[in-house]
């Protein structure tokens, strides 16, 4: 009997430190998911303050240095390129609550937006953007905003675009060079309506 009350409490110790081991693990886990999102969400809004805060004079109807914006900017981009690699376009599933911030959510947005010119350009830097919406981590109608705002300030007289976005409609006579842009970055085709008639040609422009 003694034999058996011996090995009960050594099972019921046992048991008592794994279980002590377990909830200790889970604990750990939870406050490492917590410090890492505090720390993407901090460099998140930092990058939103280097993007917001060298226009801020602009803003407020002072002047501002073109050069000044366009070297934050670019610093900007290979930031944000630099935090998608790592951890993926900025999204609620990584970032959990921190994600209803604004400077959290928008960073990614206002960087790529000043920064069109970098994907177009550069197929490389392109490719990681369709791959973020490839995995769901990005809207593929984002992405197509992003591109457009590219051609849509480039024939700002004109404002045309490729992609068909919140900048505008596409001209007719690129539907296939759109149709084409379009399957590329995961999107459908667009339907015959959604293109306008452009009284300059554009085909030869892109």
């Amino acid at each position: 009997m003694k034999y058996y009350l011996s090995a009960l409490i050594l099972i019921l110790a046992l048991t008592n430190c794994s279980t002590k081991k377990n909830t200790n693990s889970t604990n750990t886990k939870h406050l490492s998911d917590t410090n890492l999102q505090d720390s993407l969400a901090f460099e998140l809004c930092q990058l939103y303050g280097l993007d917001q805060g060298v226009r801020s004079p602009y803003d407020k109807g002072g002047t501002v240095s073109w050069p000044a914006i366009q070297y934050a900017d670019t610093i900007a981009f290979y930031k944000l390129m630099a935090f998608v690699k790592d951890n993926g376009f900025p999204h609620e599933e990584l970032l959990g609550e921190h994600y209803k911030r604004e400077c959290v959510q928008a960073a990614a947005a206002v960087v790529l937006l000043h920064n069109p010119h970098m994907l177009v350009n550069n197929k490389t830097y392109k490719d990681v953007f369709i791959n973020e919406v490839k995995k769901g981590n990005m809207q593929a109608d984002f992405l197509a905003t992003v591109l457009d705002k590219y051609y849509w300030v480039k024939k700002a007289n004109e404002h045309k675009v490729l992609y068909g976005s919140q900048f505008g409609m596409p001209c007719k006579d690129i539907k296939e060079e759109t149709n084409m842009a379009r399957a590329e970055i995961g999107l459908a085709p667009l339907a015959d309506s959604l293109f306008k008639d452009c009284t300059t040609p554009f085909k030869d422009k892109l």
